[in-house]
């Protein structure tokens, strides 16, 4: 029996091209490169019912089970600075929450890349850009995955505590093609803002799904933990922070924010 997720991917477009569905790769990203290679074009969304070699941050494995995840990539031809280009990272971000919101309760986002519900991961986002030709600007793949159908007895024990399934407000698991549909909606509404009126009222809108300035954050870095109040996002996407230790105000491109 066909999937909502293939019914709905046999007649997707986004930013006017077709989307691809596999039934399994080893990373929806890697073939998105592999797809760029050949000449897509922005646009091209790659879907998988299962990954066998699925990426996160920081060199992590992606676990997932066979239709129980959402997972694709999106290649784009970005137009702004390479330093920006995490900022789309949390544009996507923003509209898998803003979507999850339609049919969910207590989504938030942790910046930089996760969406929460009730304090607990349901989804990442992994960004990676590559210079296809020596010369060429970089293409940006935005990789997404989405736990919609978990118990929390299907996770390994490590990640129990911090993971979660998205669930609707009526407790049932989300139609995966619909809350597809929804997501490129928001982010193909997001892409034109930028593309529109510029990265200042994209920066301001992704403000908008931040902690209140002020609010207390803890910031897990490699070396350190900062703690302090959130100030801002930068045109990068950076956090700042003010240090409660020293007063100062410390601008952050990578760690997790608790």
């Amino acid at each position: 029996m066909e999937s909502d997720l293939i019914r709905t991917a046999r007649g997707m477009r986004f930013l006017g091209v077709p989307a691809e569905f596999h039934e399994s790769l080893g990373s929806t990203n890697d073939e998105a490169f592999r797809r760029a290679e050949e000449g897509a074009p922005e646009g091209l969304v790659v879907l998988a019912r299962h990954q066998t070699a699925g990426k996160g941050r920081l060199g992590r494995t992606w676990f997932d089970q066979p239709d129980r995840s959402l997972m694709f990539s999106i290649l784009l031809k970005p137009t702004i600075p390479l330093p920006s280009y995490s900022l789309l990272s949390l544009t996507l971000a923003s509209s898998i929450a803003a979507a999850a919101s339609m049919l969910a309760s207590a989504i938030t986002i942790k910046w930089p890349n996760d969406v929460l519900q009730d304090g607990k991961k349901f989804c990442g986002v992994l960004a990676e850009s590559r210079a296809l030709r020596p010369g060429d600007p970089p293409v940006l793949v935005l990789g997404a995955g989405i736990n919609v159908g978990y118990s929390e007895e299907d996770f390994p024990p490590e990640f129990r505590a911090t993971a979660t399934s998205l669930t609707t407000r009526d407790g049932s698991r989300p139609d995966m093609g619909g809350l597809l549909s929804k997501i490129l909606g928001h982010f193909g509404h997001e892409l034109a803002m930028l593309e529109e009126r510029g990265m200042i009222d994209l920066l301001r809108f992704l403000g908008s799904r931040m902690p209140k300035p002020g609010s207390p954050v803890r910031v897990v870095l490699p070396d350190r933990v900062v703690e302090g109040e959130y100030v801002s996002l930068t045109v990068t996407g950076a956090l700042q922070v003010r240090n409660a230790s020293t007063g100062a105000v410390e601008t952050l491109t990578a760690g997790i924010m608790r």
